[in-house]
């Protein structure tokens, strides 16, 4: 047997978990029914920031405008496929945390180990485009954000590129984490503005029929799948709880605070598209256009006062989450494939090619975010690539869950792979059908 082979065995990934869980302390919880609960949220609280920060990551700049883009153009139509999309969102999440907390390896480490270099490449290398377009929406996010607090471009890509260096130049992965955390705080600004809004229940629920036969709908139903399963969400997740310290004794804690984050994303975005819906025909806003994005009109119509203030801080703390996150899915996932050093816990000395990818690789997207002119169809577009990039990181991520070489007794049953692979299956179809629409000039 290879030393990869042993690594990989079933009963030395449990041998090695348990080691590792008696490393970072997990105990049994305390006796009574209420020091139970004590314990079960202590332990919460200490599990607390991988899926949190990426599902809120998840409602970056670029779902905003796509949310904001639903919201104006079809009411409240929009909340049905966010409501829908939260289990799935869930389940994907989850197996990333199941392998990082089994395995103690990354999932570009991981593809690497069980599949080869050839594939981790290819894996890691089918994001390059999407992460590029990603960086553009966020820094355009963020300046159009910045633009309704009378902030001019050039000091909030400068002031952003700042605070992206100092939150992982800390050589200290709870450090960055406590400072990720306090920022997504501020995408709960799109509570209120939705309250702002004024929405109608009644409306609400007369507007949740799907309009499918609409022009641009099912395009822009795509790039909502897109916007809210994105394929550096799958190496984040897995390498941070890698980088925390997390092991298989975390799992119900893990999979806890992927539930929470899973609704709260959505819930996010739920906010945004209502807030857009019930202030479109509010009466003409005007025309709001910064970092070559223009807010849709629905939220075009709520940017002043007190509600420009919330939906400046909420697309500012967005766009900035976002980026941090991103930058930090690329570099975990290039350094495991090369090998390199890769930990938030290390200096810049010790891991110098992971805190350059990390460093270097938004800049060309905050660039162009300030010289473009038009973006709006580009962050449409880019959310329907995700969809189809998607497709080879999850087809990975399903095959490993599957694998009980790999996750043992924790490995999908063959029912819950198979609706995996059907999902899968769907995501590709939808994203090339709507990639040709999109491509022929429709929607």
């Amino acid at each position: 047997m290879s030393a990869l082979d042993q690594i990989l065995a079933p009963t030395a990934l449990t041998a090695s978990a348990a080691s590792r869980s008696q490393a970072v302390g997990v105990s049994a919880a305390p006796a009574g029914s209420s020091a139970l609960t004590r314990g079960r949220v202590r332990h919460l609280l200490r599990v607390l920031g991988p899926a949190w920060i990426v599902m809120l990551a998840d409602v970056d700049a670029a779902s905003v405008i796509t949310g904001g883009q639903a919201g104006s153009r079809f009411g409240y139509a929009m909340l049905v496929p966010l409501i829908a999309l939260i289990p799935v969102l869930y389940v994907i999440q989850e197996m990333t945390a199941r392998l990082g907390l089994v395995t103690g390896m990354g999932h570009a480490e991981l593809i690497y180990a069980r599949y080869g270099k050839r594939w981790s490449q290819v894996a890691v290398g089918s994001m390059v485009v999407v992460d590029l377009l990603a960086y553009v929406a966020e820094f355009a996010g963020i300046v159009l954000g910045a633009s309704l607090l009378g902030i001019p471009a050039p000091v909030a890509v400068g002031g952003t590129l700042l605070l992206h260096s100092v939150m992982v130049l800390t050589a200290s992965y709870g450090r960055f984490e406590r400072m990720a955390l306090v920022l997504s705080l501020g995408l709960f600004a799109f509570i209120p503005l939705a309250l702002v809004a004024g929405p109608d229940p009644h409306a609400i629920l007369g507007g949740l029929g799907q309009p499918i036969g609409e022009p641009g709908y099912l395009d822009l139903a795509v790039a909502t799948i897109g916007a809210v399963l994105m394929p550096w969400m799958l190496f984040y997740q897995q390498a941070a709880t890698v980088d925390k310290g997390l092991t298989r004794g975390d799992l119900r804690a893990a999979r806890a605070e992927t539930f929470v984050g899973a609704v709260a994303s959505e819930l996010l975005m739920a906010a945004v598209v209502v807030a857009a819906a019930a202030a479109v025909s509010s009466g003409a806003g005007a025309s709001i256009t910064a970092g070559g994005l223009a807010l849709p009109a629905g939220l075009a119509n709520l940017a002043r006062g007190d509600a420009g203030v919330l939906m400046a801080v909420g697309i500012v703390g967005a766009g900035l989450l976002a980026a941090v996150v991103i930058s930090l899915s690329s570099a975990w996932a290039w350094a495991e494939v090369a090998h390199w050093p890769h930990s938030l816990n290390l200096s810049i000395r010790k891991a110098p090619a992971f805190y350059a990818i990390y460093l270097v690789e938004i800049v060309p997207g905050a660039l162009i975010a300030l010289l473009a002119t038009n973006l709006v169809s580009v962050v449409i577009e880019a959310m329907v690539l995700n969809v189809l990039v998607l497709a080879l990181p999850l087809a990975f991520l399903i095959r490993l869950c599957s694998d009980r070489g790999v996750l043992g007794d924790l490995v999908n049953s063959r029912a819950r792979s198979a609706l995996l692979w059907v999902l899968a299956g769907s995501f590709l179809v939808f994203g090339l059908w709507s990639t040709v629409s999109l491509l022929r000039g429709g929607g």
